[in-house]
């Protein structure tokens, strides 16, 4: 499982490349993407201030629209660049994510994963193809709900249970108790 930030994805050429080497090599990692300062940039233009509560993005109907087109258009973006590579891949916008609302009243549409449909991402690499998500979840009643990509990256991985995972962001790539930010794994 990779996790790929939104600021990643702002280098989506090299991003490709790197992918398109672990295809070549036989690998089919599972790409699930954010896009999270994509989603501030258009939501900023419109006048709306991001809100977070804990570190989560509050939800309403008028960002989840939003969201929603924004996660959709980079993963297409991702997706095509892959396949100039000679890549195949296959974009999966929905279908893999079951949620609850985490607290509604708290922070808007905004789900909890309670169920993961690995079909979808097991079809795609059957057809020789790297299966790119979005971290988007639907309720059983099929009202789409926003859940962090790092949440979603870590819940699909003790799913399906991969040899790594790797969240790859655009600045540092995690945290040291003692010496601070790591800028390499």
């Amino acid at each position: 499982v990779i996790k790929v930030g939104g600021a990643v994805l702002g280098q989506v050429d090299e991003l490709a490349l790197s992918l398109a080497f672990l295809y070549r090599l036989g690998l089919y990692p599972v790409v699930l993407h954010g896009g999270g300062p994509q989603l501030n940039d258009i939501i900023e233009r419109k006048g709306i201030v991001p809100e977070y509560i804990d570190g989560i993005r509050v939800t309403d109907a008028k960002i989840l629209q939003i969201a929603r087109r924004v996660f959709m258009e980079e993963n297409l973006r991702l997706v095509s660049a892959l396949e100039k590579l000679g890549c195949r891949a296959r974009p999966i916008t929905s279908g893999v994510f079951t949620a609850d609302a985490l607290d509604r009243e708290k922070y808007g549409l905004v789900g909890r994963i309670t169920r993961i449909d690995k079909r979808p991402i097991e079809a795609s690499i059957r057809a020789g193809a790297l299966p790119i998500l979005t971290s988007l979840s639907e309720r059983d009643s099929g009202r789409i709900l926003n859940v962090n990509a790092d949440i979603a990256a870590g819940e699909l991985a003790k799913e399906i249970e991969p040899i790594k995972i790797v969240f790859l962001k655009g600045k540092g790539v995690g945290f040291h108790q003692m010496t601070g930010a790591l800028t390499c794994l």
